[in-house]
C-alpha cells in the first residue's frame, strides 16, 4: 500500500510536469531566438525530447494496471521499449543539429542577451528541480526512477545555463553560449546512447542487463533434486519484467513433488534475478547413474556430485 501511494503521487507529478514543460519548451525557444542564446534553444529541444518520456511514463503508469487479454498476452510493455528506441534515434538526430549550430556561431559569433537567458535558465531550474523533488519520494518504482534521474540531468544543465549568463554578462564573451550548447548535446548524446543499447537488447531479445547464463544455471542447480538444466532462454518483456524457459533434468517422481521442485526454482529466479515468468519443462531419468555429467557452461550444466 505504502509503494502504492508513492506511485500515485508519482503518477501526478508526471501529469503536472508534462504541462510544466510543455509551457518552458515554448518559452526556451521564443526567448532563446530572439535573445539568440544557442544555450536555450539547445535546453528547449533536450526539454522537448523529455515530453515522451514523461507520455510513455505516463502510460506506463496506466498500463501496469492493465491485465494481459486474448492478442496481448504479456500486456503492453514492449510497446514502451519501442517508443523509447525511436525517442533515442530523435535524440541523436537533435544532438546533431544543435553541435552543427553551435559550429556556426563560433564561426560567425553573436552577442547573447544574458539577461534573458539568466530569467529562463532560473525558470527552468526552478521548475526541473521542482519535479525532481517531487518523483524523489516515488523512485521505488524503476518507471519513475528513470523519470527522476532524466529530470535531475536537466536541473543540472539549468545550472551551467545560470552559470554561463552570469558569464556572459560580466565578461561579454559570446562563445560561452555555443561552448554551453555543446555540453548540453553531449548530455543528450549520452543518454540517448543509454537508451538506443538497452531498448536494443529488449528488442533483439538478448540476456537481460546484469545476467548470466552460468549464474542463472547455478541458481536452478542448487534446488535439491535438479540434476541438469539446459536449453536456457532468458530475455526482457519489458524494462521491468522477464521471463525465462529452460528444460530441467529430474530423477522420476509424481506431478506433485514435481511440482514443488518447479516452485522453488521460481522462487530463487525471482529473488535473484527478477524473472517473473518461467516456463520449466521436467525430463525425467529412472535411474541416477543415467545423468550425464556435463561441465557448466552457457547452454547446458549439471549438478557435480
Amino acid at each position: 500500500m505504502h509503494v502504492h501511494k508513492h506511485e500515485a503521487l508519482g503518477g501526478w507529478v508526471v501529469k503536472a510536469a508534462v504541462v510544466l514543460t510543455l509551457g518552458l519548451v515554448v518559452t526556451e525557444f521564443v526567448v532563446g531566438h530572439l535573445g539568440y542564446s544557442l544555450a536555450l534553444i539547445s535546453d528547449a529541444w533536450h526539454n522537448l525530447t523529455d515530453l515522451p518520456t514523461l507520455l510513455f511514463s505516463w502510460l506506463a503508469i496506466y498500463f501496469e494496471r492493465k491485465p494481459p487479454d486474448r492478442r496481448k498476452t504479456y500486456g503492453y510493455e514492449r510497446a514502451g521499449v519501442l517508443a523509447a528506441f525511436v525517442n533515442g534515434i530523435i535524440l541523436v538526430g537533435v544532438g546533431l543539429f544543435i553541435c552543427i549550430e553551435g559550429y556556426e556561431r563560433i564561426v560567425n559569433p553573436r552577442m547573447v542577451a544574458a539577461g534573458k537567458m539568466l530569467v529562463v535558465g532560473i525558470v527552468a531550474l526552478i521548475i526541473n528541480a521542482g519535479v525532481t523533488l517531487g518523483l524523489a519520494r516515488a523512485r521505488s518504482s524503476l518507471n519513475l526512477r528513470a523519470v527522476f534521474v532524466h529530470y535531475l540531468g536537466d536541473a543540472l544543465s539549468n545550472v551551467g545555463i545560470v552559470a554561463g549568463a552570469f558569464l556572459i554578462r560580466y565578461t561579454g564573451q559570446p562563445l560561452i553560449d555555443p561552448l554551453l550548447a555543446f555540453l548540453i548535446s553531449g548530455m543528450i548524446f549520452w543518454g540517448a546512447l543509454g537508451i538506443i543499447v538497452e531498448s536494443s537488447n529488449i528488442l533483439l531479445e538478448s540476456l537481460p542487463k546484469g545476467m548470466s547464463l552460468d549464474g542463472i544455471a547455478n541458481t536452478v542447480l542448487q534446488v535439491p533434486d535438479v540434476r541438469e538444466v539446459h536449453d536456457i532462454h532468458v530475455w526482457s518483456i519489458g524494462s521491468e519484467s522477464h521471463a525465462m524457459s529452460c528444460h530441467v533434468h529430474i530423477l522420476d517422481m509424481s506431478t506433485s513433488e514435481s511440482e514443488k521442485i518447479a516452485h522453488q526454482i521460481r522462487k530463487a529466479l525471482a529473488s535473484e534475478f527478477g524473472i517473473t515468468h518461467t516456463t520449466i519443462q521436467f525430463e525425467h531419468q529412472h535411474e541416477p547413474g543415467k545423468f550425464h555429467k556435463y561441465m557448466p557452461e552457457p547452454a547446458r550444466a549439471a549438478r557435480n556430485e
